[in-house]
């Protein structure tokens, strides 16, 4: 089964839209409790739908995944439970008259299920049949570095077969010495290795063949499985990859460092002579002892670091995982155990530093690093290697006939510096012909056009090899695209997120017509219930604020100026508007602390004003022209809360019609207090009677 990592957020919506506390017709006494063909107690019953306790739970435990319901009260946990059964049951039963009406043959509905299946699908598949995998083995090894060296004989993919084998026997034999003990591996590598870094200085990544620590991600995937695979101390049988045959020589395997934040003081190397560079170390030195001493790290870094980037702030070079600085730097901050810890001198090509440990991250979940690693595997070629791996497997599936001499016929009396205008104008007559059928599913020359066009495909050489090839890797792509059309009826957990998805679009389309539209076009039924509730429409007492806004720090100045002379804000904002500085006059009411400038004027008594005060992209002052006593909203300023009120009655007689429609019954006191997660942990209720069924509904919805 696929894995989740999607969700539908119209079937949160379709909760949210659903009547509270509507609890239908319920038993007056408990009765027994017959149970599901599933064999828990069933919850709820309407028509030909029984809702089993597992089904619930499955449901309950999806709705609720988010919330933390350890941290609330039992009897609130209990609550929630009882009214989501209320709540869902409402659901479905809305989603089954729409159904009903006749809601799902719209054809704006299917396009628009099209358009989420066409989004939903590629991303889902991938992830499951490509890129989980991959994520997984990068996280498992991420666990571990291996400090690995190498060498090198080239061998790609143009080597013809006898060139190939020769690096092969070659590189054998270069093996059987080393582990012979005739060549030291390092000596081996600068001697054989066609990797030019092997004859880097000494110090540098790759020099002997010396890579250093790697982790998973950091080289080629036959390379990586290779790295692992070799136990200290061992050389590696040869190793194939796109490059050609590697030797792996293991040096050391330590657990991955997590990501430490550090600081440091760096003395750049000056002169040429040994003499120079113990005078660069005895500086360092001396400062070391200094911060041993008593003197502050970030001052002493201020003032003699000579690190451009970081001398500023004390040294200070924030957060940093492994792979991020040069070696030794790398391996001598890791080495540090306790926050505070300062390193010995650590000599880079840079210079000589001291190294001062201020954190330390905890290591980091599957689930915490899940969006970072798919980041990383989506980039790697071994992401595109699956892929191709599950569109030949695909392929296999469904039965495909691949037929390249259809291409190679279509091409054969072409001239040669024709063939790439010949395929972009779509094969001319042979366009019509079929190369390869996957399935059921035909494919035709002239398919071909478009692709070769995006891959801007080279065909001046070697144009019918190289088509053949091209068009073998369309198909696979193809079969991967068949394979994701075909995902709700493959994989029970899409159909269900798709499902989801798709009752949600039809509440909330029925839903519109039903209560939404009629709530805001009924006058007649708003203005009852304006009436019925019209003393609970009311403005509290509020302060009647006129506020004037420019960009303009002077001209609001000069408007408290001219405020404090007595004139009124209408005079002044006569005078001022219309100027350069585009002054506004604004009537804001306030009844209560807003955590923003205006709650300046909870202080000021009528005819008083405040300073002048930011807001956003402005200034402001703002002038209390008075205190209104609490009153009675009209219709007009309450038609926003009649409207929700409105909606509200219009959805609870809604649905109490469709549970009267549907024989709907609820069985809340079946539903334990807590959800199987926190009964493990909890003492759980006495469990209610079960006996097996008599006569209950069996077909589902």
């Amino acid at each position: 089964m696929l894995s989740l990592r999607f969700s539908a957020p119209l079937a949160v919506l379709a909760f949210s839209v659903a009547a509270v506390g509507c609890g239908g017709a319920r038993p007056d006494l408990p009765e027994p409790v017959t149970v599901a063909p599933d064999g828990s107690p069933i919850v709820a019953t309407w028509t030909d739908t029984i809702l089993s306790l597992d089904d619930f739970e499955a449901e309950y435990d999806r709705a609720e995944s988010g919330l933390d319901l350890a941290s609330l009260p039992a009897d609130s946990v209990e609550e929630r439970r009882k009214d989501f059964l209320e709540r869902y049951v409402d659901f479905r039963l809305k989603v089954k008259s729409a159904r009903e009406a006749g809601y799902d043959q719209d054809s704006t509905y299917q396009a628009e299920l099209d358009a989420y299946r066409d989004q939903l699908a590629g991303p889902f598949f991938t992830d499951a049949e490509i890129l989980d995998d991959i994520v997984r083995d990068l996280y498992d090894k991420s666990q571990e570095q291996i400090q690995v060296s190498h060498l090198l004989l080239l061998a790609d993919e143009t080597s013809s077969p006898a060139d190939t084998l020769a690096k092969l026997e070659r590189i054998s034999a270069i093996r059987d010495s080393i582990v012979a003990g005739q060549l030291e591996f390092g000596v081996a590598a600068a001697r054989h290795s066609e990797d030019p870094s092997a004859r880097r200085p000494q110090g540098q990544i790759g020099a002997m063949g010396d890579l250093g620590y790697l982790s998973a991600g950091r080289t080629v995937l036959a390379f990586e499985d290779g790295m692992y695979a070799t136990p200290v101390g061992e050389v590696s049988e040869p190793v194939r990859s796109p490059y050609g045959y590697h030797l792996i020589y293991v040096r050391d395997r330590r657990p991955t460092p997590t990501p430490v934040s550090a600081r440091h003081i760096l003395r750049q190397w000056s002169g040429n002579t040994a003499a120079d560079s113990a005078a660069v170390r005895d500086r360092v030195n001396a400062l070391r002892d200094s911060i041993l001493a008593g003197a502050d790290f970030g001052d002493v870094a201020r003032e003699f670091s000579e690190d451009p980037g970081s001398a500023v702030s004390g040294g200070d070079l924030g957060t940093f995982g492994p792979g991020r600085m040069v070696p030794p730097f790398e391996n001598a901050a890791f080495a540090l155990e306790n926050v505070g810890d300062i390193s010995d001198l650590v000599e880079t090509r840079f210079g000589v530093h001291i190294i001062q440990l201020t954190g330390r991250e905890e290591p980091a979940s599957y689930e915490d690093r899940y969006d970072e690693l798919k980041r990383v595997a989506q980039n790697l070629p071994r992401t595109a290697l699956r892929r191709q791996k599950v569109g030949r497997e695909e392929r296999e599936a469904r039965g495909t006939t691949f037929m390249p001499e259809v291409i190679r016929a279509a091409l054969a009396d072409v001239p040669a510096d024709s063939v790439m205008g010949f395929v972009l104008d779509g094969f001319d007559t042979a366009g019509a012909d079929t190369f390869a059928v996957i399935g059921d599913q035909s494919y035709t020359l002239d398919a071909l056009t478009t692709p070769v066009r995006r891959a801007r495909l080279d065909l001046s050489e070697d144009a019918a090899d190289r088509l053949v090839s091209f068009a073998d890797d369309f198909l696979d792509n193809e079969a991967v695209e068949l394979a994701i059309g075909s995902l709700e009826d493959r994989d029970p957990e899409f159909a269900r997120i798709f499902q989801s998805y798709a009752n949600g679009v039809l509440l909330f389309r029925i839903a519109e017509d039903s209560v939404w539209t009629r709530a805001a076009q009924d006058t007649t039924g708003l203005m009852a219930t304006y009436e019925a509730n019209r003393s609970a429409y009311r403005w509290p007492e509020r302060r009647r604020i006129l506020a004037f806004r420019t960009p303009a720090d002077s001209l609001l100045r000069t408007v408290r100026e001219e405020l404090a002379s007595g004139d009124s804000p209408a005079e002044i904002f006569a005078r001022h508007e219309g100027s350069r500085f585009a002054l506004r006059l604004d009537t804001l009411r306030l009844a209560d602390s807003t955590d923003t400038p205006l709650d300046a004027t909870l202080a000021l008594a009528p005819g008083e004003y405040t300073e002048v005060l930011p807001e956003r992209s402005r200034l402001a002052v703002y002038y209390l022209d008075g205190i209104e006593a609490p009153r009675e909203k009209t219709f007009d300023e309450a038609r926003a809360e009649v409207i929700a009120d409105y909606q509200e009655t219009l959805e609870r007689d809604w649905a109490a019609r469709l549970r009267q429609r549907y024989n709907a019954t609820t069985y809340p006191d079946r539903i334990p207090a807590l959800p199987p997660s926190l009964r493990e942990s909890a003492d759980a209720p006495g469990e209610a009677e079960v006996r097996e069924p008599q006569s209950v509904p069996t077909a589902s919805e």
